[in-house]
């Protein structure tokens, strides 16, 4: 996961909990050495009907614009597309609307498991919560499937471990329990082990020191799901003789409380993921981290759990990461500092009868960049190149300044301008992308480098090119890298505190070096956008933080970029248009349409289709005829 740091977006999406989203890049180390399944291209089976398009598993893009249309609310959303104003609803779909898109005609709806999940978060600080057996308890007698059944409607399934089952370093399945269903006498037999007893013959259990105590679970009201989970976790303990309440409140307010380690009991929130990294474990639930603002929000402290830590942090070999990552689960899902619910389906609807090639990404469903850069038109429609490509996007980009902005719907559009040495095929596998490979060394391998250090040497492909023409070089990469740790307060160098040195041995060859050891280091700097240094070395650039690009404008001297698509037009408010990039260096050629007009309509339909054959392909369409070379 590229965990985040104290900038955090809340936001209520479909998923039926209060999610929060990263925004910054990773807090922590980050990522691999060389492992060949970390090394794959982009898999043809996540590619729906892609069949023999021209070009290689890299190519795109293949449509002449991508146009974001600013929809707001889902209700016009799913009308938009209906109504073929747009193909493809930007953000995941909410299963209400299920029955009414499942009838419409040209309408496609898929589903992926979400790289996430929703959970209720308990005060291990508080007593008797401190007492693990009164969390086992709670997590035994909670009827998770009950959850996925009833609240979802089956589109869920329970989840135990705080790594999502569809990573896979997930334990998820590999314990020889779970808590997915109620299980109301084991609860009630450790609450009994544990000293929790019914002194004054009330209806309630005491603890173990003879005190009584209530328990107050807090769900978001602006949130259904969230609502009935935090009645599933009453009903709960109220079964196991535990006097509870669930109560819907204002989520920013016990979210602030979270943050700063204040007071209460049981919270509900979500979480969700953008990679496959698991470092973060040895940060969200550290001891050490059980007081700082903004991590460990239960307070969870656990001698066992820590002393996995630095095998995950530093650890070279995948084996050694892999273990530590295990054994730190087996102790998390016993001591349920947490209890995950639910890990839900991610609903992705678009439109069939022009476009072919939708990805349904493992991480973004699709409504993301793979779609973007695979989709194509229809044969049917004059495929496969040009058309223009429509998504609703639910809020107006704030700023072209990706540095700047923590919107989702901004990234949507940002992403598609920048390049990274490494990125992510739709199985969430790396793929080299500005570099064609790398090795990774420590001083076991490499004696030239220092003992305790790791370093990466990167080598660049060397067709690619800035919007301007000039070539994107490793003395690109290596000033991104620097420039990212060196500005005050840059989301993209929170991450970089490591990093010793990063520079160009020349042109195409990059040299990154950490001062520490460890298997995850790679994506911290592998993932990370790739800026102009002739651009960003400007006297007149300004800081990171104020520069606000207008891309539509002739004279913005500032705004050069690399990705597969550039901004043609933007009108704030309605919609942003991106035209492809026909100098993209993974980019193919868009032949050229040649439309006639027909005066004589038989006739000379009828001589150019005579003319044509086995040469073009003769489309009709309206008053023109477009002929397309083979």
């Amino acid at each position: 996961m590229g965990y985040s740091t104290n900038l955090v977006a809340i936001s209520t999406r479909p998923h039926g909990d209060i999610e929060l989203k990263n925004i910054t890049k990773k807090r922590a180390l980050s990522v691999i050495f060389i492992f060949a399944f970390m090394l794959m291209a982009v898999s043809p089976g996540l590619i729906a009907a892609q069949g023999t398009l021209p070009g290689h598993a890299k190519s795109g893009p293949y449509i002449d614009k991508l146009v974001f249309n600013v929809i707001t609310g889902d209700d016009a959303q799913v009308l938009a597309l209906l109504d073929d104003d747009i193909d493809l609803i930007g953000e995941q779909v909410d299963p209400s609307f299920l029955p009414q898109l499942e009838e419409a005609d040209d309408v496609e709806i898929v589903n992926v498991l979400r790289n996430g999940y929703g959970y209720v978060t308990i005060n291990c600080d508080k007593y008797p919560f401190n007492i693990t057996a009164f969390r086992r308890a709670l997590a035994f007698a909670l009827d998770k499937q009950a959850i996925s059944d009833e609240a979802w409607d089956g589109l869920s399934q329970p989840q135990d471990s705080c790594v999502p089952v569809v990573n896979p370093f997930s334990i998820e399945g590999k314990l020889p329990y779970t808590y997915y269903e109620a299980n109301i006498a084991k609860g009630h037999a450790l609450l009994a082990q544990a000293g929790f007893e019914n002194v004054d013959d009330d209806d309630w259990l005491e603890a173990p020191d003879g005190s009584n105590f209530d328990v107050l679970i807090e769900c978001a009201q602006s949130s259904n799901i969230a609502i009935e989970v935090g009645q599933e976790v009453a009903e709960a303990l109220v079964a196991l003789n535990i006097d509870a309440t669930s109560v819907a409140t204002d989520f920013y307010e016990y979210l602030n409380r979270l943050y700063f380690h204040e007071d209460y009991d049981i919270v509900f929130l979500g979480s969700s993921f953008n990679n496959f990294d698991v470092d973060w474990l040895a940060y969200e639930y550290w001891s050490e981290y059980a007081d700082e603002p903004y991590w460990n929000f239960p307070n969870f402290r656990n001698a066992s759990y820590d002393s996995w830590r630095d095998q995950l942090l530093y650890g070279v070999q995948y084996e050694d990461v892999y273990e530590a990552a295990i054994e730190m689960q087996k102790i998390w899902v016993y001591e349920c500092p947490m209890i995950i619910c639910y890990e839900n389906i991610l609903l992705s609807a678009y439109r069939t009868d022009v476009f072919e090639g939708y990805v349904n990404d493992v991480s973004d469903g699709v409504p993301g960049w793979w779609t973007n850069y695979k989709i194509h038109r229809k044969d049917s429609a004059g495929g496969p190149f040009g058309g223009t490509f429509r998504w609703s996007n639910p809020l107006d980009i704030d700023t072209f300044n990706f540095m700047a902005s923590t919107s989702a719907y901004t990234a949507n559009v940002n992403n598609q301008l920048w390049d990274s040495l490494i990125t992510q095929n739709p199985n969430g596998e790396d793929v080299n992308w500005l570099c064609e490979s790398y090795i990774g060394e420590t001083h076991d391998d490499n004696p030239a480098v220092p003992d305790g250090n790791t370093r990466f040497t990167f080598s660049m492909i060397q067709n690619a090119t800035w919007t301007d023409g000039e070539p994107i070089t490793a003395y690109d990469a290596a000033f991104s890298l620097n420039y990212y740790r060196n500005a005050p307060g840059n989301p993209y160098g929170v991450d970089l505190t490591d990093l010793a040195a990063a520079y160009a041995q020349d042109p195409y060859t990059l040299i990154v070096e950490f001062d520490s050891e460890s298997f995850w280091h790679l994506h911290t700097v592998s993932y990370k956008p790739i800026i102009p240094k002739h651009i960003f070395t400007n006297p007149e650039f300004p800081a990171w933080n104020e520069w606000n690009p207008d891309p539509t404008d002739p004279d913005e001297p500032f705004f050069v970029t690399s990705g597969p698509f550039t901004i043609s037009e933007y009108v704030a408010g309605e919609f942003t248009e991106l035209t492809y990039n026909p100098d993209y260096f993974f980019g193919i050629e868009h032949p050229e349409a040649t439309p006639t007009t027909s005066p004589f309509a038989g006739d000379l339909v009828l001589a150019v289709v005579a003319g044509a054959v086995g040469a073009a392909v003769v489309i009709l369409v309206g008053g023109y005829i477009l002929l397309r070379q083979n």
